[in-house]
């Protein structure tokens, strides 16, 4: 048999046709909206071995060969087991418009995640948008052109309102939850980091597009109108606005009050812990340059560099120095690279020890380390010990490392226990942990005496 079969070469609409793998190709409008098929065909392979294609495929003539409309996960199965021959529909579709609108027809009872469904409306809005210029030259070339703003309105080719029409077309809701998810959408395919994850949230079921629009509009709470605290007990929560997830996420409002009271606009901040790019987020709300490293970044605004190497030459005069270290064993093997949080207790000290020090080289006169830690008393504990106050041992490795005390401020880490943990505690007679410190050290104005002769006098 070559390419179809002679007695069945027909496009009857209704006439199945049995036509050879190497004569039909993808449609690049189905690849493009809808990705690779052969990553999605795992659940339907056993199927179409068992039982063949029971719902034929749906092809147009194209050249000397066919191109697919519908069934790209059929077709990738086909493939992957060899078949020869499969069962097809062919329907005669003009190339364009008239097949962009025949891919997203047979499509439109298929589950899509929230990617899918956004480049669908893209090739919706286009479509629309290009009738909508056609008819609006048409009418002004007969002397009916609208004026004003009422000749910009957003209208689709039937006469109603475009974000609504896109939203009904792709399954997504009404205007409003459209809007919102163009909104986020637009900016991740900008290149913003943090729309690129709310998306991939989205897709996966973990986030709605509310929660992710709400975290867009956030943004701007430390610019104008920001009050902060004024007292030195930060209890915030994490907030989806600033950074990417990741296991040591942070609350934004714990940068921007340290911002606030350590920093000025312009000044240099740097974190060498970046993790999911907080500090990042926040110093570009607040108008302070940043200098972000991680071990193993997420982001491509995070340099690759390992703390434990010691700072980069570019810290050199910095304002400030925030890190959140990984509270040393408290979180071990939830990075995605093993780090200091690995090591043993007395590697950890030497660490902080290593850090203040190096911190102390680079800060400007008057600059600021700060870090935050945490209790540890759940895990890993050495014989004999109740808890290790991690802030404690900071506290000390700036004070050795010549910084002066400035202020230690509670910043307590809220939610991190679940319902069955806390019962068993309960009923244990045991305390969770949720103490966590932000210390901050001030490194002396030349002049100033050495702390230690400060308290001797």
């Amino acid at each position: 048999m070559t390419g179809i079969a002679p007695a069945t070469e027909r496009t009857d609409q209704d006439q199945v046709t049995l036509i050879e793998l190497n004569r039909i190709r993808s449609n690049p409008l189905s690849i493009e909206l809808y990705g690779d098929p052969e990553t999605e065909c795992e659940d339907l392979l056993d199927s179409v071995a068992e039982r063949g294609i029971l719902v034929p495929l749906v092809v147009t003539p194209e050249g000397d060969g066919f191109e697919l409309l519908s069934g790209h996960r059929r077709l990738a199965c086909a493939r992957r087991l060899g078949l020869g021959v499969v069962p097809c529909l062919v329907r005669k579709v003009a190339r364009g418009a008239p097949r962009e609108a025949a891919v997203l027809a047979y499509n439109r009872q298929r589950r899509k995640t929230f990617s899918q469904m956004m480049r669908e409306a893209d090739v919706l809005e286009r479509r629309w948008a290009a009738r909508a210029a056609r008819r609006r030259q048409a009418n002004l070339v007969r002397g009916r052109g609208l004026v004003g703003g009422a000749e910009c309105r957003n209208y689709d080719d039937r006469g109603g309102r475009t974000d609504a029409a896109v939203a009904t077309a792709i399954g997504l809701g009404g205007k409003d939850t459209y809007r919102q998810a163009r909104a986020v959408w637009r900016l991740a395919q900008a290149g913003d980091e943090r729309a690129t994850a709310a998306v991939a949230g989205i897709d996966a079921g973990t986030k709605s597009i509310y929660s992710a629009y709400k975290d867009l509009r956030r943004r701007d709470r430390y610019t104008a109108g920001f009050r902060p605290t004024p007292y030195d007990v930060w209890a915030f929560r994490r907030d989806g606005a600033f950074g990417v997830p990741h296991p040591g996420s942070i609350p934004a409002a714990i940068v921007a009050h340290l911002l606030h009271y350590y920093t000025r606009p312009g000044d240099l901040v740097v974190d060498p812990m970046a993790g999911g790019g907080t500090t990042l987020d926040v110093c570009q709300a607040m108008g302070r340059r940043c200098l972000a490293y991680d071990l193993a970044p997420v982001r491509a605004e995070i340099v690759r560099h390992d703390v434990t190497a010691g700072l980069p030459d570019e810290c050199m005069g910095c304002d400030l120095i925030f890190v959140d270290p990984p509270y040393h064993t408290l979180r071990a093997g939830r990075y995605p690279q093993a780090g200091v949080g690995e090591r043993s207790l007395s590697e950890w000290w030497r660490f902080l020890e290593t850090l203040a020090g190096q911190a102390y080289e680079r800060l400007r006169p008057g600059g600021y380390l700060a870090l935050l830690l945490a209790n540890q008393t759940e895990k890993d504990l050495p014989a004999g010990y109740g808890y290790l106050d991690h802030a404690f041992y900071g506290f000390r490795a700036m004070l050795e490392a010549g910084f002066k005390p400035e202020r230690r401020i509670s910043c307590p880490m809220s939610g991190a226990a679940l319902p069955q943990q806390v019962v068993r505690a309960r009923r244990e007679g045991r305390m969770l942990g949720q103490v966590r410190d932000l210390v901050v050290g001030r490194k002396p104005w030349p002049g100033e005496l050495p702390i230690r002769d400060a308290f001797l006098g």
